[in-house]
């Protein structure tokens, strides 16, 4: 991943959990707003990875911070 996909990823985690804690707040129009943005930056790091990258990469973080279970 290059410095720049790690900035995007990182707008992209921050918005995720930003959506979350607006939506948990009862802030939904706020909330609405920044699911665009993260949509935008997800968009944005999907281009400049190419989706199979994108997907495989969303696969592998998955795997490693799932239980032993699942």
């Amino acid at each position: 991943m290059t410095n720049e996909q790690s900035e995007i990823f990182r707008r992209v985690l921050d918005t995720n959990w930003e959506v979350k804690e607006l939506s948990a707040a009862g802030k939904w129009k706020e909330a609405m707003e920044k699911s665009k943005e993260h949509h935008a930056a997800v968009n944005e790091l999907k281009e400049s990875m190419g989706e199979a990258e994108y997907e495989n990469f969303i696969n592998i973080g998955r795997k490693m911070f799932s239980s032993k279970e699942d």
